[in-house]
């Protein structure tokens, strides 16, 4: 086969590589949110590693990522607070979240061993999730809104009516 056929073969085929069900996916999650650009502040509750995997769209892969509200019956995000994990072999790590209440690790910073226990802290007050995460590091993939069969509902710090201090974002 000449090389140039071989080339344009190649092409088509790797044009065939990519996921479909990966694909319908992104494309139910919706457009951006109007004035918010791709980043750190984007898509706050939906599923980070769905993108952000090496394989979709995102152009950094998370190990483990997701969004923190204030309160269990608000979207208020959470900022300012710290995200601490233990994997299944020990290894530790924490990240922040920013004005979106979103937070990530990258894989090169930590590629953990699961099942990995997840700690939420504010103001010096932790909270630990009940059970590990066995399997997704996409936080959304069991906290989701609204809360049902399918999903224990977004990742929250505190039930209405505890007054917390406010988050310094805009």
């Amino acid at each position: 086969m000449p090389p140039r056929r071989f080339l344009l073969l190649a092409l088509a085929m790797l044009a065939g590589c990519g996921d479909p069900a990966r694909d319908d996916a992104i494309d139910a999650l919706g457009p951006e949110q109007g004035g918010v650009p791709a980043g750190p502040l984007h898509r706050p509750g939906q599923p980070c590693v769905l993108c952000h995997d090496g394989n979709g769209p995102g152009n950094m892969v998370f190990s483990l990522a997701g969004t923190v509200y204030r309160y269990a019956e608000t979207k208020e995000p959470m900022a300012n607070a710290i995200v601490r994990f233990v994997d299944a072999k020990g290894k530790k790590t924490f990240t922040g979240t920013n004005c979106a209440g979103n937070f990530y690790v990258q894989d090169t910073d930590y590629d953990p061993t699961f099942p990995v226990w997840t700690t939420v802290e504010f103001g010096g007050v932790p909270l630990d999730m009940s059970t590990p995460i066995y399997r997704d590091g996409s936080c959304a993939a069991c906290h989701s809104d609204p809360a049902g069969a399918e999903s224990t509902g977004h990742i929250y710090f505190a039930p209405m009516g505890l007054d917390l201090p406010g988050s310094g974002c805009p």
